[in-house]
């Protein structure tokens, strides 16, 4: 008893009645004897709190999250405490009179945190050690088929680049392998000082450029050299603006656009330079007007042209020479300015006017042919278009579409460009380039998860006929005459245009992402894995992610996966397969390819849902697997691609919910083909009830191929594949192609169509888009047929079309039409020669003379219209020479 008495001396001293109580039974616990055995008063009723539980563990499944724990003695209930947060705070208590308990009605996808403790009337135990779980979904069951046989075509190595990244070691370990120069800066770059204007991006000031992280790449020929000692392959933007920046403003030499001491008050200005205005007046619309010289110095095409008096002007043969020689062996990639058809609102300083029509033709062949004068190995991408609605409108009040036949911008600038170097003789355009960020819905009100789900479906923008825009304006219709607008089909859509308008020309997005949860967000990771899928299926051949994944964001290593996968720079397949699946596009995705000898499948197979898992039941036709290794990215570990060891192939496999995961598989393509082909090209557009030629070819291997079939199988507008398609010439050389005619329907939409060919070894199929437009306008010969004259002389009567629009969309007012001539120098009165372009009056006439050519005999003058408005053809003029 005394030892008893001594310790209730020692809580006499502590303050307050509650820990005098703890402290009390405490005591009692350690004492058993001096408090009556089992428990204190000798009556044996425990009367102080039970233990902490230990043991606590939890099991997720559907929506809800099983807990078990060991019990704690003398305890009467429990609470089950539960946070979203690892750590706590734990505010959710459930009570429990058994040791187990199952939450339910919880988010699947979402991590739960908990802790349980012990009470009785005495009082509550600590918390017992954590224990968390993520429920999910029940599995889905998807169905895939990989088949090497099938959509066979080289991926271009050029898909998997991005702009500025962080630095130079990232570009090897990234795998990068194009790093782009470009974004709005990029416009007014003087690369003899290193300095760009910050544009409407940043109050009109002069900056010095950065690049790499590294203040040496302010030089452009420096980041050309650094970019591909890490190997990657740089591609540049050649400024075609008339000014460029002078040197960087320091605070006192007033180098920018819109000086407030000059302008007044301004809407905005730098907050660390209140001299530096946004150039709008106080009303925040009205747009000033700048003196350029105050920000740039002229840039002009070479020294022929003579710099004013104290000025140091920049050339840009002289720059082009620069990276000529800094390229090297490489690819000289040059992107033909940035987003010119904004440059009204971007550059408004050095650009008032909102871009027109005919101003970005001209621009872009004026300075695209001086460049390859400069530069005979330039690759040319342009318009480098920046978006949806300007795909397809400009906002000059004077060069727009009304003034150009209602026709739809791209399509009308491809169809110029393609004319105007037909006359010429010379091409202009190598790459067809646009920015492709896929537009979504007004994400204010949504939340993270929402914002998640979008960002992992989003690319469906990309490539899915079904697929209707998330974005209201687009939704509402009425910015172009382009088939289904709503749903952007952008990639097809693209590329038919393409190669219905200038066959050869490649395509190419040097933008694009769509970070809607944020860029160090998991959803942006699987996002990113989507796109690089869908740029090698859909035939891409460049690409640039603005900008290049951070390495500390999960979206690193999605790029990884594709090229950096182990570490030691094994990526995926180079050959396109086959790789379809009947999962929901918005959740998931299945991309496969082999490598260059056939004895390496790799699948990308993506889970985006967050809550369910995914069985795949894989058939793989043609190639017959042994074993694989898979690498996988996930949430839990969202920085690091964890690769599984080596096992024997199974067919049946199950993808955790919220991963990108890459199946490299062992084996061997079990028949060969001997002869590979391409339908050539796989995608064009026709207007309705056209008719369009394929000339599929034999693209490596000596072995002729027959074509077996051909047929429409699947379509977004029923009407639009009720034509036919036929095997006019089935069989194929390697020196002669085959001949597929296909006559489309009456209405707009997305025909699907597979052919199937044989070299009598493998049996391969190639599937391809046929978009359908509008009805053709109608195009007449109205005047000038069947004259005569003596050898050399001009006709007497000009040789007149008509153009009549009826339901192509367009007008008849402005349209530009090509004639042709077999002989002899037309004329539209500015230029001559066999080919020349003129634009229909305000009656839809157009004409040109013919000078007859020396020679007698008849002559042959065709007239053909745009593009835009379905192709029209005139009956040919037929013309003598006697």
């Amino acid at each position: 008893m005394r030892f008893f008495g001594n310790i209730l001396a020692m809580v006499e001293l502590r303050r307050g009645l509650t820990t005098k109580w703890i402290l009390l039974i405490t005591a009692c616990a350690l004492i058993q004897q001096a408090c009556g055995g089992s428990g204190y008063g000798g009556g044996g009723q425990q009367t102080y709190p039970p233990a902490a539980p230990t043991g606590l563990t939890a099991a997720g499944s559907n929506m809800q999250v099983a807990l078990t724990w060991n019990a704690s003695s003398g305890a009467a209930s429990y609470n089950v405490k539960r946070g979203t947060v690892k750590g706590g705070p734990y505010p959710t208590v459930f009570p429990s009179t058994t040791i187990n308990y199952t939450d339910s009605a919880l988010t699947n996808g979402t991590t739960y945190y908990y802790v349980v403790s012990a009470v009785n009337s005495a009082g509550e135990s600590a918390n017992s050690s954590e224990a968390s779980a993520t429920p999910a979904g029940p599995t889905t069951n998807v169905q895939a088929t990989i088949n090497v046989l099938a959509n066979r075509h080289p991926i271009s190595p050029y898909v998997y680049g991005g702009a500025f990244p962080q630095d130079a070691p990232t570009i090897g370990d990234s795998g990068l392998t194009v790093v782009r120069w470009g974004g709005n800066a990029t416009s007014t770059y003087n690369w003899k000082l290193g300095t760009d204007n910050a544009d409407n991006d940043y109050y009109f000031e002069d900056f010095a450029f950065g690049a790499l992280n590294n203040s040496a790449d302010s030089n452009s020929t420096q980041f050309i050299t650094d970019v591909k000692n890490a190997g990657g392959t740089p591609l540049m933007t050649m400024v075609m603006l008339p000014w460029v920046a002078q040197s960087a403003e320091n605070g006192s030499n007033g180098h920018w656009s819109f000086s407030v001491a000059k302008y007044g008050a301004q809407c905005k200005t730098d907050p660390f330079n209140s001299d530096a205005g946004d150039g709008l007046k106080t009303d925040c619309a009205t747009q000033l007007t700048a003196d350029p010289t105050d920000a740039y110095v002229p840039i002009y095409n070479d020294t022929t042209t003579s710099c004013p008096s104290g000025v140091a002007c920049v050339y840009r043969s002289e720059w082009t020479a620069a990276l000529a020689s800094a390229f090297g062996s490489a690819p000289h990639f040059y992107n033909m300015d940035n987003e010119i058809d904004i440059w009204g609102g971007t550059h408004f300083d050095i650009h008032p006017l909102q871009s027109g029509y005919g101003e970005l033709r001209d621009t872009y062949l004026n300075q695209a042919r001086l460049l390859k004068t400069w530069d005979p190995a330039a690759i040319r991408l342009g318009p480098v278009s920046c978006c949806w609605y300007f795909y397809w409108n400009l906002n000059s009040t004077t060069d727009n579409k009304s003034t150009h036949a209602g026709i739809d911008f791209l399509p009308w600038w491809l169809n110029d460009i393609a004319w105007s170097d037909a006359v010429a003789g010379t091409r202009s355009l190598d790459v067809f380039d646009i920015h492709a960020y896929p537009d979504g819905p007004d994400t204010t009100s949504f939340t993270q998860a929402q914002k998640q789900a979008l960002a992992a479906r989003i690319y469906r923008d990309w490539w899915d006929p079904t697929y209707e825009s998330e974005a209201t304006y687009i939704q509402n219709n009425g910015f172009s005459i382009e088939p289904i607008e709503p749903n952007p089909f952008r990639i097809p859509r693209m590329r038919a245009l393409v190669n219905q308008i200038y066959p050869g020309t490649k395509f190419s997005i040097t933008e694009w992402s769509a970070a809607f949860a944020g860029e160090s967000d998991f959803s942006t990771a699987l996002g990113d894995a989507d796109g690089y899928g869908i740029l090698g299926r859909e035939r891409a051949y460049l690409a640039s992610r603005w900008t290049a994944p951070t390495p500390t964001n999960p979206n690193y290593q999605a790029l990884k996966l594709y090229t950096n996968y182990d570490g030691s720079h094994h990526g995926f397949g180079t050959t396109s397969v086959s790789a379809i699946n009947n999962g929901s596009p918005s959740l998931f995705s299945a991309y496969a390819a082999l490598n260059s000898a056939g004895t390496t499948l790799t699948i990308m197979v993506l889970n985006k849902d967050p809550a369910n898992s995914a069985q795949v039941q894989f058939t793989t036709t043609g190639f017959s697997p042994s074993s694989e290794t898979t690498y996988t990215l996930s949430q839990a570990s969202p920085t690091s691609i964890v690769a599984s060891s080596s096992q024997s192939w199974s067919p049946t496999q199950t993808f955790a919910p919220y991963t990108a995961t890459l199946l490299v598989i062992s084996g061997n393509v079990t028949t060969p083909p001997t002869s590979e082909w391409d339908l050539n090209p796989d995608t064009t557009m026709v207007a309705a009830s056209g008719t369009v030629t394929l000339a599929p070819k034999i693209t490596s291997g000596t072995t002729n191929v027959t074509l077996t079939s051909a047929a429409f199988d699947s379509y977004e507008g029923a009407s639009a594949c009720a034509g036919t398609i036929m095997l006019t010439t089935p069989s194929l050389t390697p020196s002669v192609p085959g001949e597929i005619t296909v006559t489309a329907g009456s209405t707009p939409g997305f025909c699907h169509f597979t052919a199937t060919g044989t070299d009598g070894t493998a049996s391969q199929t190639q599937g391809g888009w046929i978009v359908v437009g509008n009805p053709a306008a109608a195009l007449a010969k109205t005047n000038g047929d069947a004259q005569s004259g003596s050898p050399g002389s001009v006709l007497p009567q000009a040789l007149t079309v008509t153009l009549s629009p009826g339901a192509s969309g367009g007008t008849n007012v402005g349209a530009s039409i090509l004639f042709t001539t077999s002989a002899g120098s037309l004329s539209n009165g500015t230029s001559s020669g066999a080919k020349v372009i003129a634009v229909t009056n305000s009656s839809g006439v157009a004409s040109v003379t013919l000078t007859l050519p020396p020679s007698a005999g008849l002559v042959s003058v065709t007239a053909e219209g745009p593009y835009g408005l379905g192709h029209p053809v005139a009956p040919a003029f037929t013309e003598t020479a006697n």
